[in-house]
């Protein structure tokens, strides 16, 4: 990753108290407008436990 402030909120997540992380991405594919999420939860009994999930949900299809 390049720098930017991106790359700088990534490098200094922790994770303390923190119970979930999630990043949305918008694009276009196959014609269809769509939201693709990244979830991380944490597990309430440790830092270092986690589930990630992952989901894309078609929005709006577009027309040229």
């Amino acid at each position: 990753m390049t720098d930017g402030p991106l790359k700088q909120a990534f490098d200094l997540l922790d994770t303390d108290g923190v119970v979930s992380r999630e990043l949305i991405t918008y694009r276009i594919k196959d014609g269809m407008f769509v939201k693709e999420s990244v979830c991380r939860e944490y597990s309430e009994y440790s830092d270092n436990d986690y589930t990630d999930h992952y989901k894309t949900e078609p929005l709006i299809k577009v027309e040229k």
